[in-house]
């Protein structure tokens, strides 16, 4: 692998007002150019960010999207190689209340920069409650009242659309959790340019009916309010072992390894997260955790039960335990439905949901599995096969 040109810039610089305008405009293919994408204008920022001596170059866009108001943008990311990125395409998308932004330099702690540094070509969406950090609480209810899950399924659409104009090559999807029943969405209604899916502790929609008591969730909670659960968070991250603002005499980080171990919407035994046995490092959660947004549509939830596709896509998908064996059948089950006999599933023992991203044996036992797969058998017959039909 050639090594890239370093470049003086560390994080995102040269603001531009349109799409493939601005530093390192040359590094895309000529799809998106125009300012304009599918529907509506972008504004794009681009530079470089230092990751084990290697230069990485990022670009990301903030997209208008339908029905074009105020607080209706979403946003999409690309992290690369700044020279010699020939590998394969990865979209990611990311679960409910996340975004694609990355945090930080470390590639053991985030499966995209692990990717990219093996030059790999990685984007990520950010769906549009990523938009309202700037908004205030009256707005962001309002606009998020407004969106459904099919407002998700066209953005993330749009993306692979986007994607696929600046790449010239077909798209694995990746998805986390919400991400990944999008993901099985798209796949079953054959949007073309999808070569492979990546189930990252996910299943797709199940059909059952999804009780909620308001039309917008905040993840502020009875159990820990937004104000108190971003102390805890600033704390942990600056000294885990220092006190907790919320729970006096206990280190902050202890107390988030707790209410991750006990929380009940995912079943109350480390389903969330097993930070507090130790898989996952508890300032790692806590970093991803602070990259969450506040809002999410109630109305996106749910969906009806995909159909499989014509015919099977290579799938790799991994499952965690810690939410029972119920939930390891259902991405198992996903998984062949969408892949065949060929699908692989990789079960991680003792993982709660987030330790799947960012667990201690996270590099071990998901991101090189996922890089070897992608670099050989996993999407080779889907490429050898589709050529032969050329």
């Amino acid at each position: 692998m050639t090594r890239p040109r370093p470049r003086a810039a560390v994080g995102l610089v040269c603001v531009a007002a349109v799409v493939l305008a601005g530093c390192a405009a040359g590094r895309l293919a000529p799809g998106t150019e125009g300012g304009r994408s599918d529907h509506g204008a972008c504004a794009r920022i681009s530079g470089t960010r230092q990751v084990r001596g290697e230069a990485l170059c990022e670009d990301a866009w903030t997209c208008s999207r339908p029905p074009n108001g105020e607080w209706d943008r979403a946003g999409i990311r690309r992290l690369a190689l700044c020279d010699d990125a020939a590998g394969p395409v990865v979209l990611y998308l990311p679960g409910m209340h996340m975004n694609a932004v990355i945090a930080g330099t470390d590639a053991h702690a985030d499966f995209r920069l692990h990717l990219a540094l093996a030059g790999h070509r990685v984007w990520g969406l950010d769906w549009r409650p990523h938009a309202l950090a700037e908004a205030s609480v009256e707005q962001a209810r309002a606009a998020v009242a407004a969106w459904d899950r099919g407002t998700f399924v066209g953005d993330a659409a749009w993306a692979v659309r986007f994607v696929q104009g600046a790449e010239r090559a077909p798209v694995v999807l990746a998805g986390f959790s919400y991400g990944a029943s999008i993901a099985y969405e798209l796949a079953s209604r054959g949007t073309p340019g999808i070569e492979a899916l990546v189930i990252l502790d996910g299943a797709p929609a199940s059909g059952a009916p999804v009780q909620v008591t308001s039309p917008v969730l905040d993840l502020g909670s009875e159990r820990l309010s937004w104000d108190a659960r971003q102390r805890l968070l600033e704390a942990v991250l600056a000294a885990p072992d220092g006190p907790s603002p919320i729970d006096q005499g206990r280190p902050a980080g202890r107390t988030l390894a707790e209410l991750l171990w006990s929380d009940p919407a995912f079943g109350g035994k480390g389903g969330l997260s097993a930070a507090r046995n130790g898989v996952s490092d508890v300032r790692v959660v806590a970093r991803l955790l602070a990259s969450y947004d506040r809002w999410w549509p109630a109305a996106a939830l749910g969906g009806a039960v995909p159909a499989a596709p014509s015919r099977p896509l290579p799938v790799l998908a991994f499952a965690s335990t810690n939410l029972g064996d119920a939930w390891v059948q259902r991405v198992r089950a996903g998984a062949r439905t969408f892949g065949g006999d060929r699908a692989t599933v990789r079960v991680l023992p003792l993982h709660g949901h987030l330790d799947v991203l960012v667990g201690r044996l996270a590099v071990e036992e998901v991101y090189e599995p996922l890089r070897l797969w992608l670099e050989g058998d996993g999407t080779r017959s889907r490429r050898t096969s589709a050529g032969s039909r050329d």
